[in-house]
């Protein structure tokens, strides 16, 4: 079975319903909650949402994550949450803790990963493993500091009960062969389910195949999971460098048609100015409306000045002269790839590296987020309907490229 499996980021944190709707309707076999972080004493947050601290999960901040996650689990995809990210300093953090207060029940970092695992287990879920987004490896040929860290964090998350890791570089193959040669001596030869080869961005480029020969090296028992991006909204994509970003196409004028379809609406904030409003964006939304005024739209409906009004979905505007829309649907392009970021240029990527010696078991999608800010810009030649179209058509380019005939690619959404 090939395994497709697609990372996401805030906009699965925050959403809602309408992202969960989506990747189960995608069918990716994994979903990789993207990024964990970890501070200075231990604390979790997801990117930049604290949700665990001393060994208690916030419900506050979460977002019912855990429940919507249990409707994935229920579904039979697996839920994997990725720790780390550039320009962080979580495996720092994690190795000057482990090295402070070891790997036992008492430690930190312990009852805080027992307390995220919990917090799924009771909303009917679970986490399937944590993976190491690791990209703090300066060391050369070998830094050894990182890999008595990623060890020692193994051995962590083994005795709070998770079943396996996964890892995700993109560099650094000695630094992370002989974490794996470690990991697998102490936890078993599955201990270490997957690996997330990063070929976008800092791993442009990359080949799985001396991935793969590391996993026979070693005899693993672990799936070989490179990945591409998606095409990409410009950066930010609300906000960015003090400015609208790039992707950012503002309506004067105009709020949600009161007699429209309300069903994405995602929440509703209040802010100083537009500017705040564009930057308060958490994730999930694809157009808003700022209100500089009091506006009423009928029962239910009343929104005072300052109120930012937040959707998933495709604005249907409405002449409102105390309003004014933004909407992602400014444009999208290949940023991360060697070949391109559309389905079929996926898909012919996936269908050369089949060729290789040891072909992937599978590919992963950087990110969903991705597919949710490009949904309004018409990107790759598509007439989308919805994020769940894009996001099936991708991970359609991974099981048409890596099955046995492959299938003329599917066409871009």
């Amino acid at each position: 079975m090939i395994s497709t499996r697609i990372y996401a980021g805030g906009a699965i944190q925050f959403g809602g319903q309408p992202a969960i709707d989506d990747l189960l309707a995608a069918g990716y076999t994994a979903v990789i909650v993207w990024s964990v972080h970890v501070s200075t004493s231990g604390d979790l947050s997801l990117n930049d949402t604290p949700i665990v601290s001393d060994g208690i999960f916030n419900t506050q901040t979460s977002g019912d994550l855990p429940g919507h996650l249990a409707q994935l689990y229920k579904g039979g995809v697996q839920i994997i949450f990725s720790v780390g990210s550039g320009g962080v300093s979580d495996y720092a953090n994690i190795g000057a803790l482990l090295q402070k207060e070891g790997t036992g029940p008492t430690a930190t970092l312990f009852r805080n990963f027992a307390a995220l695992k919990q917090a799924k287990v009771d909303a009917g879920g679970d986490i399937d493993a944590i993976d190491f987004d690791n990209e703090e490896i300066t060391g050369y040929p070998v830094d050894q500091t990182q890999v008595d860290t990623m060890t020692g964090f193994s051995t962590l998350l083994a005795n709070v009960g998770f079943g396996s890791v996964t890892f995700c570089p993109y560099s650094s193959l000695p630094t992370w062969t002989e974490t794996y040669g470690k990991v697998l001596a102490t936890h078993g030869k599955g201990f270490v389910s997957a690996i997330h080869l990063q070929a976008y961005s800092g791993g442009m480029g990359n080949s799985p195949e001396p991935w793969g020969q590391m996993i026979s090296d070693a005899g693993g028992q672990t799936l070989l999971i490179p990945g591409l991006a998606t095409v990409q909204a410009g950066p930010g994509p609300w906000w960015n460098n003090g400015a609208i970003g790039e992707s950012v196409v503002k309506t004067a004028s105009v709020a949600q048609y009161g007699g429209g379809d309300w069903s994405n609406l995602l929440r509703v904030a209040n802010f100083a100015t537009a500017d705040d409003a564009l930057q308060g964006a958490e994730g999930g939304e694809t157009f808003f409306f700022y209100c500089n005024g009091y506006l009423d739209l009928g029962p239910g409906k009343q929104f005072q000045k300052g109120d930012a009004v937040y959707f998933a979905g495709e604005p249907q505007w409405g002449a409102a002269p105390q309003c004014d829309g933004y909407a992602l649907s400014g444009g999208c392009s290949n940023i991360y790839n060697m070949n391109g970021a559309c389905p079929p240029d996926l898909q012919t990527q996936f269908q050369t590296w089949k060729a290789e010696k040891h072909p992937p078991d599978g590919g992963f999608i950087w990110l969903y987020d991705s597919v949710v800010n490009c949904f309004l810009s018409g990107s790759c030649g598509g007439s989308e309907q919805n994020p769940a179209t894009t996001a099936k058509a991708y991970r359609e380019a991974i099981t048409n490229g890596l099955s046995v005939t492959a299938k003329s690619p599917t066409p871009a959404e």
